[in-house]
């Protein structure tokens, strides 16, 4: 039987956090949405609007650290509930996002309405909600349904995923980690992509590792070890 197009059982499975409960350490991912943040159109205007990130996890820093010069948005506005059965040129952002009224009045973001931003413009506005892999499984299943009309399973892009979700997880825990020892941010994530990038004795690196289900326990294992003799060091 084909595939057939996906929804949450329950609004709050899309989402990581919203609103306050959005911390500065999470890295900017896929499906990240930020309001007050000025686009310039076609005739050179400016506007001030609410967009989601849709560049894929593997395309948003050039060094794994460092955002791309140019980042693809969506234009996120209200529309009159979440209708997923149909609609496949955008995402729904039904509530807890801050911008949605209940269970009348959702949002979306159009995959058809996009700009390109700057690092420092999208990060001039203010962040109001992340998504969970779920969540990015089915903004990835909806935008491939509106550009090819096939659909994808959301298991697949957790699969090919994976790894990417697990490694935003550990970033922001290290980053929390290291703040508490006064530690900058940027600082932080930089630290932590070193460590993951490391290449270990048998030619390995972590970062590799978080891909293999069998083998992320360990990775936090030895993160949780490395942090605790970086703070003895301090």
């Amino acid at each position: 039987m084909p595939a057939e197009m996906e929804r949450p059982q329950d609004p709050r499975d899309l989402y990581h956090a919203c609103g306050d409960d959005i911390v500065a350490a999470r890295p900017v991912l896929t499906g990240d949405v930020y309001e007050t943040v000025t686009v310039i159109e076609a005739d050179g205007s400016t506007r001030d609007i609410t967009v989601m990130v849709l560049d894929h996890p593997c395309s948003l820093r050039v060094d794994g650290v460092n955002l791309v010069p140019r980042l693809t948005v969506a234009e996120v506005t209200p529309v009159q509930g979440a209708q997923w059965r149909g609609a496949y040129n955008r995402m729904f952002l039904p509530a807890p996002f801050p911008q949605a009224n209940g269970q009348v009045k959702a949002c979306a973001a159009f995959f058809d309405q996009c700009y390109h931003v700057s690092p420092g413009q999208l990060q001039a506005g203010t962040r109001i909600a992340c998504l969970n892999p779920y969540g990015i499984n089915l903004l990835l299943q909806r935008r491939v349904k509106h550009f090819s009309r096939l659909t994808v399973e959301t298991f697949k892009f957790q699969e090919a995923n994976e790894s990417v979700y697990e490694e935003a997880d550990l970033i922001e825990e290290w980053c929390l980690e290291r703040e508490d020892d006064g530690l900058k941010i940027p600082e932080a994530m930089a630290e932590c992509m070193d460590w993951l990038r490391e290449e270990l004795p048998d030619g390995r690196r972590r970062q590799d590792l978080l891909g293999d289900s069998q083998s992320r326990s360990t990775v936090r294992r030895d993160a949780r070890t490395h942090l605790r003799a970086l703070r003895r060091q301090a």
